[in-house]
């Protein structure tokens, strides 16, 4: 188990702080951002690469933090990989077997690494002759090799077609579930992040925003920023109308709508917010001959625009029969891109589900 307890670090003029996490045996916590926002100082403040201002490390029960880099036995691949280009792939593999204390793994289950990152057949090529994913997995069984049972990867797959991406997270997984290891990737990929995620922590200029399961990231975001890092969302301001038990009527005025809220009571009326609501949590029912009949969280729309991607179509919502300037358009996102038709111009009303409507005060 890797622990971190209120680490703090620094870059030039750059500062992490107070950043505390938890990585459990046979765990994945993701470190999740945009770039420059510190996730790879901190991974290579953990992999001992650079001092600590404050806090601890802690590994198994056994404070590390003023150990050297060799003797944390962790395993680190940095965005770089940082291979060997003079040795080759079997070279590249069994490095650390040079070293006594590294030899936790045996050769029979290095041998067994490489038939299952699927590289015996290159093991006498060089690392300038490989192709990228090649390059990722030899990067992968050489950090396994190592009998290591913490794993720091930092944006390991960015450069990867999604095909690729997608076998080598299926393999970091096995991987990980074969050898119980704790493993904390940095990336910046949504889908990666839900993919590979036991937890997650949220982190924006040096600070960890938010830190959860992936369900409570995904579910229950604390803040406007902890959103706009970690989905896609339409954005409103309104303000409160009516408490009603537990629920919000708020008044959305560039919507043209009052939608009620089953989130964020602790609101009172009057209160400006800002409403959130994933595109991909909003409904569109399409209208026969005109607009369906409004009911509650239901607005009546015109198609925009459409998109088509690969996995999903993209669709550009307006509140007016004629455009207008100072109405927000609503981006919608449909998975199931055979369920209904859809064109441009189309009247459609849009449904928004009071649970999937997230509200924060508006500073």
């Amino acid at each position: 188990m890797l622990q971190i307890n209120k680490l703090c670090m620094s870059a030039g003029n750059f500062s992490v702080d107070n950043i505390s996490l938890s990585v459990p045996d046979g765990c994945c916590h993701v470190l999740l951002g945009g770039t420059g926002n510190g996730k790879t100082l901190i991974l290579e403040t953990i992999a001992g690469l650079r001092p600590i201002t404050d806090g601890e490390i802690w590994i198994n029960g056994n404070n590390i933090t003023k150990e050297s880099p060799e003797n944390r036995f962790i395993s680190y691949v940095p965005q770089d990989l940082a291979l060997f280009p003079h040795l080759n792939v079997e070279k590249n593999i069994f490095y650390s077997q040079r070293f006594k204390e590294n030899k936790s793994r045996t050769n029979k289950e290095i041998w067994e690494i490489i038939e299952c990152m699927q590289i015996e057949n290159i093991l006498h090529r060089f690392i300038r002759n490989l192709s990228g994913g090649e390059q990722q997995r030899v990067a992968l069984a050489r950090a396994f090799a190592t009998g290591n049972k913490v794993l720091l990867l930092d944006e390991p797959f960015s450069a990867l077609h999604f095909t690729m991406k997608r076998a080598l997270w299926d393999l970091l997984l096995d991987m990980q579930k074969k050898y119980n290891l704790s493993i904390l990737l940095v990336t910046h990929d949504l889908e990666e992040a839900f993919f590979l995620a036991d937890y997650i922590s949220v982190l924006h200029q040096g600070k960890v925003l938010q830190t959860g399961t992936k369900q409570d990231i995904l579910n229950n975001p604390n803040s406007i920023e902890v959103t706009k890092i970690t989905g896609h969302y339409n954005y409103l301001p309104g303000e409160v109308v009516n408490i009603i038990g537990t629920k919000c009527l708020v008044n959305f005025s560039k919507l043209g709508a009052k939608l009620l809220i089953g989130k964020n009571i602790t609101l009172k009326p009057g209160d400006k917010v800002i409403m959130a609501i994933r595109t991909n949590n909003i409904d569109i029912i399409p209208s026969c001959g005109g607009y369906l009949s409004e009911s509650l969280n239901t607005v009546s729309c015109r198609i925009k625009n459409l998109y088509e991607t690969s996995h999903y179509r993209q669709i550009v919502l307006t509140t007016d029969m004629q455009i207008d300037k100072n109405r927000d358009e609503i981006v919608v996102s449909i998975y199931d891109k055979n369920t209904i038709k859809l064109e441009i111009g189309q009247k459609v009303t849009a449904s928004f589900p009071e649970d999937s409507i997230l509200i924060f005060k508006d500073a």
